[in-house]
């Protein structure tokens, strides 16, 4: 399910560690992978619907897009451009139609980067939320290709990080709110990723990751962490420390979620400075503890 350690008299912070661990997670952790490359050329390639001449949508669409007037003109008359040009509105039109029917509201694209090298990166696909909750929001899609185009999004991200960030930080709250205020800071965040509609499980297979997935249905595919420091001018005894760092894990393993926790006691001199996360970030700590948990398995 996770695991869990504690340092004593360090003069790094194992933050650096914990963050580049969060960052590899991105590649190989379940439910971080990203969308798998494909070769160019045959079936994946016609997934982009390439073919067909220039349709209203295909006008309305680069115009969202931002195309240069002289690219608008040729279109308007029914001409294609270049190849490339065709190419960014017709992905653009995929993604807005693949993120509509799993979601079931309407995306506009407002941006497109296409791969373009040797070996393909995912295309990417930014969009304007016009309908739903989460409407007048950004999300980004991402599609690889196959036999079959790989989509993620980060809707995900969208639809949870507020209940996510929320209940980490009513933990942290729990552990640490009976202090006096400006004694502790936390960071709690869920990463803003672009979640793949299914996932590798234990088995080899894929899991596929509802679009109305619950935070606890989906807590092994979203991941983020929790930072907790407290500042040098309101040391903690050890047992003390102990005791509220171990409330912190005991409630992340109960929450079943995929995280990356740290709880520090900062030894750094203030000397004037104001004490934030930020200014903690790599201070230097007397009493840590920190571990990650990768949600219900």
């Amino acid at each position: 399910r996770g695991r869990a350690g504690r340092g004593r008299f360090a003069v790094v912070s194992a933050r650096k560690a914990v963050a580049a661990a969060l960052c590899l997670s991105l590649a190989l952790a379940p439910g971080c992978a990203a969308p798998p490359r494909a070769p160019g050329g045959g079936a994946g390639r016609e997934a982009r619907g390439m073919g067909g001449g220039v349709t209203d949508r295909d006008v309305e669409v680069a115009e969202s897009l931002g195309a240069p007037e002289d690219i608008l003109a040729a279109m308007r008359r029914g001409e294609w451009p270049t190849a490339r040009s065709k190419r960014n509105v017709r992905v653009a039109e995929a993604a807005e139609d693949h993120l509509s029917g799993r979601y079931g509201e309407r995306f506009r694209a407002t941006r497109v980067l296409v791969s373009t090298g040797f070996m393909p990166e995912p295309d990417t696909i930014t969009c304007a939320v016009e309908t739903g909750e989460h409407a007048g929001e950004t999300c980004v899609a991402s599609v690889s290709y196959a036999e079959e185009p790989v989509w993620a999004d980060d809707y995900l991200y969208l639809r949870l990080h507020g209940e996510y960030e929320r209940k980490l930080g009513d933990i942290a709250r729990d552990a640490f709110g009976d202090l006096p205020e400006g004694s502790w800071v936390m960071e709690a965040k869920m990463l803003d990723y672009q979640y793949p509609a299914a996932t590798p499980d234990a088995q080899g297979g894929a899991r596929e990751v509802a679009p109305d997935a619950s935070l606890e249905d989906a807590g092994t595919v979203v991941t983020g962490h929790l930072w907790i420091c407290i500042s040098p001018e309101h040391q903690l005894a050890e047992g003390d420390f102990d005791a509220r760092a171990g409330r912190v894990r005991d409630a992340l393993d109960a929450l079943d979620v995929h995280v990356y926790w740290e709880v520090s006691q900062i030894t750094r001199p203030l000397d004037g400075a104001e004490f934030t996360m930020e200014w903690s970030r790599y201070a230097e700590y007397s009493w840590n503890s920190t571990g990650v948990f990768l949600g219900d398995e």
